[in-house]
């Protein structure tokens, strides 16, 4: 009876087997890369426009790529104004697959649509060019809400400048603070890439390159002057063929760039030959003003990158060269840590710093040395900090210089309101000033128009005279508009005054750009976390930890850390950083050490945005049942027994599964039965209507029976 079981169990398994084959496997493609698309037409109406003044778009689209041709039937169009010139009352648009020309029509190869943005959606509202962004998002269906992304390694965005601007536009030529600094390995020669981005479209532009004088860094083309022509908004690359002698020590050296007759300062990262195999190393710096005075604090925020294959723990970054004649650290050590770097990971690392007062203008070198546990001798390299010198080397003039500033912490949080407090001095020891006018505004990058607003104030200062190396204290309140990406924005400080010495009145107008780092509320959440149960001694359980990140900033160095009675393939996990709005799961196996309740916590911790360390802990637990007897002749289970539930051997759909197939299978053969009983009645009934006529019987094929129908 046992054994006819068995045997009736292993038919089932092989026919829900061979049924599951039947069902189509579900295989995650992988997500398709795109080239870029191209703006290929682009007209307003009417032609000129002032300030003020509302007007229409049309843009045409042209896309050639494999990927977008063969799987886009619609796609959605965000639109934005980067430099905040153009004010737009509807933002997002949809284009759909009837509106998208398909490939080989007569404009050629690729996909063509055009977005049209009537009068009352645009208005230009400044001087400056007239610059619109569109990202654009491609989706496999007509109805982009039922559809799949189809996602890309960067998101797609180009940039068009529709209005020229009135006489006032920004043309100043800036490196890209947003690309890694360019790098060469010592003793080598290659072309390195300068990322510059204009603020307006600017031809032939004449670029100079000086290199610094004291380390042997070289450029091997024939001229130092070039030529290149800007689109408002666009990125470039200065492409500079460089040579540098093996002597040259690892640092971040600066590069001056004359454009058009303005100094623009880029930097070099050189490398030794141990950095270029990997490791841990300065990947760009960034100071929060375009320009250090003599006598002013400032703050160095060092990126650190982990350019390796392992992950490094305890990396200390320590400020060398430090002296009362030059920088010193103010408020805290001179030395930084961060935790870990997993492969590939950044982290950032903040100084605050005073120049002192006597230091003339000029370039000053930073050392850093840079220790883990994994490298115990010293990775050395340098950055340099620019000076401008505040003695009388303006001719006698007065200098006013923000001598420091603070916003109540190391960050502020978009959508809440915060002081900023500024220190302003007049740097020459021998001049007054006065009727000094100082505007405070937000500056504009390529994302935003500027993301602070004075809340219930003024935003400009007045003062009538400051002394002769005097200093006056001045706070504002200032409001961060609340879905800001988290990162650093700039403030410009706009002074206007004269000289109490200068009997002409001349007026003196000076500009500082201090910066702030804005975060957006830590709001991580560990939804879920549960082992699969009961289960059995001898075999595993399933635990699966989900966590989704609902807010705007980037949490860091995820890591899970798992305790209980069971053993685990690991139970110190580090996961790495979660980007804004994304969601995972954490999955592995878990296997009870005793019978009962297994029973388990989770740690989970990460730095928010601000680097503070956040812990959550989830507890778990489930019933572990004996494990399955085995019968006396030691062939399997006893399958006597009634069947658990739930089997860690099959799971539990397919139990599920082998019933239906049981129900389908018994309803077969009452039906067969039934339809044999017919039969035979039928033909009894016929028998005794017609005793003279035999019942007509079919060609009987070899080896069938007359009887068939019989029991």
């Amino acid at each position: 009876m046992k054994f006819q079981k068995m045997r009736s169990l292993a038919a089932f398994v092989l026919t829900a087997v061979l049924l599951l084959q039947m069902f189509p496997v579900m295989v995650s493609a992988e997500a398709p890369t795109v080239a870029d698309p191209q703006i290929i037409s682009a007209t307003i109406s009417p032609s000129t426009v002032q300030t003020g003044n509302s007007f229409e778009a049309s843009i045409r689209f042209y896309h050639d790529d494999t990927e977008i041709n063969k799987y886009a039937k619609s796609a959605i169009i965000k639109v934005s104004s980067p430099n905040g010139a153009i004010r737009i009352k509807k933002n997002e648009f949809t284009i759909l697959e009837s509106q998208i020309s398909p490939t080989d029509t007569e404009e050629g190869d690729g996909l063509y649509y055009t977005l049209y943005m009537p009068e009352n959606y645009l208005t230009y509202s400044g001087s400056g060019p007239g610059v619109l962004q569109f990202s654009i998002t491609y989706y496999t269906s007509n109805d982009a809400s039922k559809g799949t992304e189809i996602e890309t390694k960067n998101k797609i965005s180009i940039r068009k400048t529709l209005i020229p601007g009135e006489g006032s536009a920004d043309n100043t030529v800036r490196v890209d603070e947003n690309s890694s600094t360019p790098t060469i390995i010592s003793g080598t020669s290659a072309t390195v890439g300068i990322p510059l981005i204009s603020g307006d479209t600017l031809e032939d532009a004449q670029i100079e390159v000086k290199l610094p004088a004291e380390p042997k860094i070289l450029l091997t083309s024939a001229g130092s002057v070039y030529t290149m022509s800007f689109v408002s908004g666009e990125k470039k690359y200065l492409n500079l063929p460089l040579r540098v002698d093996s002597s040259v020590a690892a640092g971040i050296y600066p590069i001056t760039l004359t454009i058009n007759g303005k100094e623009v300062t880029a930097y070099l990262q050189v490398l030794d030959s141990a950095q270029g195999k990997g490791g841990v190393m300065i990947d760009s710096y960034k100071l929060d003003r375009s320009t250090i005075y003599s006598g002013s604090t400032f703050r160095m925020d060092l990126v650190l990158k982990n350019t390796g294959s392992q992950t490094y723990h305890n990396i200390n970054a320590a400020l060398d060269g430090l002296a009362t004649e030059s920088f010193t650290v103010v408020g805290s050590l001179d030395r930084k840590s961060v935790a870990s770097l997993a492969p590939g990971a950044t982290a950032t690392i903040s100084f605050n710093m005073q120049a002192a007062s006597k230091m003339e203008t000029g370039n000053y070198a930073v050392g850093v040395n840079l220790t883990s546990d994994e490298v115990t001798e010293a990775v050395a390299t340098k950055v340099f900090v620019s000076v401008v010198g505040t003695g009388d080397s303006s001719g006698g003039k007065p200098i006013i210089i923000i001598e420091n500033y603070s916003f109540g912490g190391t960050s502020v949080t978009g959508g809440k309101t915060f002081p900023l407090s500024l220190r302003f001095r007049n740097a020459n020891t021998s001049t007054a000033i006065q009727n000094l006018k100082i505007t405070i505004t937000s500056t504009a990058d390529e994302d935003t128009g500027g993301v602070f607003t004075p809340a219930n104030s003024s935003n400009t200062f007045f003062i009538s005279k400051l002394g002769a190396g005097a200093s006056i204290d001045k706070s504002i309140e200032l409001y961060p508009k609340a879905d800001a990406k988290p990162k650093s924005y700039g403030i410009d400080v706009k002074f206007e005054y004269e000289s109490s010495a200068d009997t002409k009145h001349e007026q003196i107008t000076a500009t500082e750009t201090i910066s702030i780092p804005l975060t957006q509320p830590d709001r991580f959440e560990v939804t879920n976390a549960e082992v699969q149960g009961p289960i059995q001694m001898g075999t595993d359980g399933q635990l699966s930890i989900s966590y989704v990140n609902k807010g705007k900033s980037t949490v860091y160095n995820l890591s899970v850390l798992l305790e209980g009675n069971f053993t685990a393939p690991e139970t110190n996990i580090y996961i790495g950083n979660v980007e804004s709005g994304s969601s995972d799961s954490y999955d592995t196996t878990l296997t009870p050490t005793e019978e009962g309740t297994l029973q388990g916590k989770a740690t989970i911790t990460y730095e928010d945005p601000n680097g503070e360390t956040r812990e959550i802990i989830k507890e778990f637990s489930c019933e572990v049942q004996p494990a399955m007897p085995v019968d006396q002749g030691g062939m399997g289970p006893d399958i006597s027994e009634p069947m658990p539930e739930q089997s860690s051997g099959i799971p539990i759909w397919i139990w599920v599964l082998i019933l239906a197939v049981v129900a389908g299978g018994a309803a077969a053969v009452v039906l067969i039965r039934r339809k044999r009983v017919a039969k035979r009645q039928a033909l009894l009934e016929q028998e005794d209507d017609y005793d003279d006529v035999q019942p007509q019987t079919p060609e009987l094929q070899d080896g069938q029976h007359q009887n068939e129908d019989q029991p």
